[in-house]
């Protein structure tokens, strides 16, 4: 191993021109890290690979990417003298040591991160068409496909305006999600999603059923993408997954898990796209993070203009096909101006709330507690068992069970504790208002008095 502090720009030349060495030697540094006597691809961690595959990647990539350099054989070796036989300090022309972690860094170009000598890897890629020298700025058959999917115009600008505010601060993330529900099916939200996909670079984007990914253990795909589309959302009032979901969409800062490394905190920036073809009544009221909108044109499937409707879906993955027109596409976002009213950060529900984010915000948790009401009265008892309340609102009602206590409280029932069923120990039941329990019975108004056995149809022992 040869090891001068010279600077390596100075070295002596033979038949190349020195301009050739510098834009190869930068070009293989920018591929390659190196841990532990192996090498890796930046967009390939996962693997380890020798020198001698290093080498051999490189003089196959040389000729792909740069075929206006010619690689003579004295070129050829002294780019690999620069990079990875030299020791010097020019480290945007040397494979560097690599930390063992990645950033995901939106709009940061440089792929390798360095701090103190040490590459760290950025794990956003700039989508290609970003790169092709565009300048026209239109929406083209996007705009068409907007016009349609959204029939209510502030619904459309609030959209777009959320779209352009998160390519025009791609290193920074909203606070709420867009959330398009629609009863049909084949309104378009899937087409949507892959335009979406288009815009942030497929590299950069992931596309799931539900939340179980998002939400389950092995996370870091997940929180290392900036657009993630989540189709046929429909979770729990209360649940888990839900409030999970809510940090992921407000909070910069979470815990992610890698198969095989240890769980660690994440700064992500993810921007979040829901749809569903079921009500999301699970969204609590006045929740801030998400903008509902409906999908209620006429063109979903079998709908009065479904044909119509899946020929401009056509020509729009016809049209971006094309990576030209997404740049374009992206160049009208970033120049359009966005209203002082508009914010990513804080969604105002009062002002730019829909109305079936009303709907939702008004039926959601009444509905619940409406159709709880109902059942407790057909059931014409004054006092349940906890275990039946519960079976009735995950089951029957298909709510949370970490709902039960405040659906209850909300209906003004009281809870207690009793013995009954031949047990030596109390158990919680649920009483209603007006109503109590004592030395095995339960008494009410009008003179209403009856044994508590009696009332639940078992054996009971009162504390």
């Amino acid at each position: 191993m040869n090891v001068t502090n010279i600077n390596p720009h100075l070295v002596a030349t033979k038949g190349y021109d020195p301009e050739h060495l510098t834009t190869l030697s930068r070009a293989m540094a920018s591929w390659f890290v190196r841990l532990n006597n192996n090498y890796h691809d930046v967009d390939d961690l996962a693997h380890r690979r020798s020198r001698v595959d290093v080498e051999q990647t490189a003089m196959i990539r040389f000729r792909e990417e740069f075929p206006d350099i010619p690689l003579t054989n004295d070129l050829v070796a002294a780019v690999l003298k620069r990079v990875i036989h030299t020791r010097h300090t020019v480290v945007e022309e040397t494979i560097l040591p690599w930390s063992g972690n990645w950033v995901f860094r939106p709009g940061n170009h440089r792929r390798i991160i360095v701090e103190r000598g040490v590459a760290t890897i950025n794990t956003w890629r700039e989508p290609s068409y970003r790169r092709l020298a565009v300048t026209e700025a239109e929406a083209g058959v996007a705009g068409e496909f907007l016009d349609w999917f959204f029939t209510r115009k502030p619904e459309r600008d609030m959209f777009v305006n959320w779209l352009a505010w998160s390519l025009q601060h791609e290193e920074d993330k909203p606070n709420w999600a867009p959330f398009f529900y629609s009863s049909k099916m084949g309104t378009g939200k899937s087409a949507l999603g892959r335009l979406l996909i288009r815009l942030f670079g497929e590299a950069n984007s992931i596309t799931q059923n539900n939340v179980d990914k998002l939400t389950g253990r092995f996370n870091m795909t997940l929180l290392q993408s900036k657009l993630v589309v989540c189709e046929e959302v429909n979770l729990k009032l209360g649940g888990g997954d839900a409030n999970t979901l809510k940090t992921y969409i407000t909070e910069k800062f979470t815990a992610g898990e890698a198969k095989g490394r240890e769980t660690e905190r994440v700064e992500q920036r993810v921007c979040m796209v829901l749809t569903s073809n079921h009500m999301p009544f699970w969204i609590e009221a006045e929740d801030r993070r998400y903008y509902i909108v409906n999908i209620d044109h006429d063109g979903y499937a079998r709908g009065p203009r479904a044909e119509e409707f899946a020929e401009l879906v056509g020509r729009l993955e016809d049209w971006a096909e094309e990576p030209a027109n997404i740049a374009r596409l992206y160049n009208a976002l970033m120049i359009r101006v966005l209203p002082d009213d508009f914010s990513a950060k804080t969604l105002n529900v009062e002002v730019h709330g829909t109305e079936i984010m009303k709907q939702v915000f008004g039926n959601g948790r009444a509905t619940v507690l409406d159709q709880l009401q109902e059942h407790l009265d057909v059931m014409k008892q004054h006092a349940v068992p906890e275990a039946e309340v519960v079976e009735i609102v995950t089951g029957t009602l298909k709510a949370n069970i970490n709902t039960t206590k405040h659906l209850m409280s909300d209906l003004g029932w009281v809870k207690r504790q009793v013995k009954w069923g031949g047990t030596d120990y109390a158990r919680q039941i649920w009483v209603r208002q007006g109503y109590t329990v004592e030395r095995g019975r339960i008494f009410g108004p009008d003179g209403f008095d009856e044994a508590l056995a009696t009332h639940l149809k078992e054996t009971v022992y009162d504390v």
